[in-house]
């Protein structure tokens, strides 16, 4: 029998059973909810975002009218002043909410200092913090090779157990075609699905048609390759369903729990964070120093700086706005080192997560997709940055208010800096360290092939 009349038949042999089609039902109709759950989650975070400048007008007018119309009251409100600041996803973002449900996009900032109110977040459910968020790329990584392993693992161990496969043997096909058409079939039909997905993706949140969707289907199509070559190798060890069933269980148990949980475990031993504690206390302490010190040496450490103020003369007999807001920057220059530290840590964690994720797919396809929607590390950090240049904008555009020797003009609120950071104007590159799954997959399948070839025709 040729090829051209197995392909049908084998084709319509798998897809009469109702599990198979219920399975394939139920993978989609979960994708079509994964999608929906990610749009809802960025939907809410776009609406806090967009309402944020009403809120931000609302908040002046309320602090302004509690306080003088002179120049003397317009600088005491700045001790209340909230400016807000906004970290506009991109729109790939709900295919993998990543560290979006965790970091903050929304920071608000006062003029004081900066290093103590970078890391404010909401509370989050921890629960739902450990189990992730259903969004495309948990089911891609978690729920999808389950479903192929079902598919797939006794492909070979079921015509054996049924005494078929002395029957196929003695056909003119040879039995590892056979093989690898009852296999093809069965990793097509999930394929075919997750394709669909990915077209409804792109309608349903009217994504763009460029290299980022590329890049999304390249990848998910590799670790359905390499899950699919895992079950070769499996298969090709000619044993009993149960234990391919249990073999192939168990890799998915190691590589998307197991692992990931302890190579979380190895790099906090590995690579602690205690600038972390660091920058908060450096902050503080710098800042409530000055309080100790001179107001003279307070100022020429803050003119170091700030050398176009060197003119001002702080009073030594009064409190003066000029000085308490020199001696705010001065906490941030006590913890700008423990800061970088901390930054560069996280880095290095990262780096070297990416590094071990070689021989993780799991690991590899999640980073992956975070990068491309730009829901990683990287993007939060870009924008943690962006507010440090935002917070020096606010404050050099106080400071002329502020350290004078006489009175201060109006300040025009109008004129004032305004904030906003989108991933959508950041370049996304291609996350090259997801060839490992090419690789890992060609290896497999090149190993089950060889097994294949000496012992299936035995």
């Amino acid at each position: 029998m040729n090829r051209k009349r197995l392909l049908p038949l084998e084709l319509k042999n798998f897809l009469t059973g109702r599990a198979v089609l219920l399975g394939l039902l139920v993978i989609f109709l979960a994708g079509v909810y994964a999608i929906e759950h990610g749009r809802r989650i960025i939907a809410a975070q776009q609406n806090v975002l967009n309402a944020a400048p009403e809120l931000q007008r609302a908040h002046f007018e309320k602090v302004l009218a509690a306080h003088p119309n002179t120049p003397a009251g317009a600088i005491e409100t700045l001790y209340y002043l909230n400016h807000f600041t906004r970290h506009e996803p991109s729109r790939f973002a709900p295919l993998s909410i990543g560290l979006r449900e965790v970091n903050p996009y929304n920071l608000k900032v006062r003029m004081l200092a900066l290093e103590g109110q970078l890391y404010n977040s909401d509370i989050s459910n921890p629960a739902t913090l450990a189990l992730g968020n259903f969004d495309l790329s948990f089911l891609l990584v978690f729920l999808y090779p389950l479903l192929l392993i079902a598919f797939t693992h006794n492909t070979l161990s079921a015509e054996q157990e049924q005494g078929t496969w002395n029957l196929i043997c003695a056909q003119p096909t040879a039995p590892r075609q056979l093989l690898w058409l009852k296999a093809g079939i069965r990793g097509a039909a999930l394929i075919a699905v997750w394709l669909l997905t990915l077209l409804v993706s792109l309608f349903w949140l009217r994504l763009p048609l460029d290299r980022r969707f590329g890049f999304i289907t390249l990848i998910s199509l590799a670790y359905l390759l390499f899950w699919f070559a895992t079950s070769l190798f499996v298969m090709s060890l000619r044993r009993s369903s149960n234990f391919n069933a249990l073999a192939l269980l168990g890799v998915w148990l190691t590589l998307t729990i197991l692992v990931p949980a302890a190579l979380n475990v190895g790099m906090s031993v590995a690579l602690p964070v205690p600038e972390a504690l660091a920058v908060t206390v450096n902050q503080r302490e710098g800042y409530h120093a000055q309080w100790d010190r001179p107001k003279p040496e307070t100022m020429q450490r803050f003119f170091q700086t700030y050398p176009e103020y060197a003119s001002f003369q702080v009073p030594l007999d009064k409190f003066s706005y000029g000085w308490y807001y020199a001696a705010q920057h001065l906490g941030d220059v006590e913890a700008a080192k423990a800061s970088a530290q901390y930054r560069a840590k996280l880095r290095q964690r990262q780096q070297w997560t990416r590094v071990v994720a070689w021989m993780l797919p799991t690991i590899t396809t999640h980073s992956a997709f975070n990068e491309i929607a730009q829901t990683e590390l990287e993007n939060h950090l870009a924008y943690l940055d962006s507010v440090r240049s935002f917070h020096e904008q606010v404050c050099r555009f106080f400071y002329p208010f502020l350290m004078r020797n006489d009175t201060p003009p109006p300040v025009p609120w109008d004129q004032l800096p305004r904030h906003r950071f989108s991933d959508e104007a950041q370049k996304v590159s291609f996350p090259f360290y997801s060839l490992s799954l090419l690789t890992l997959s060609f290896g497999l399948m090149g190993l089950a092939m060889r097994r294949m070839r000496h012992r299936v025709s035995s």
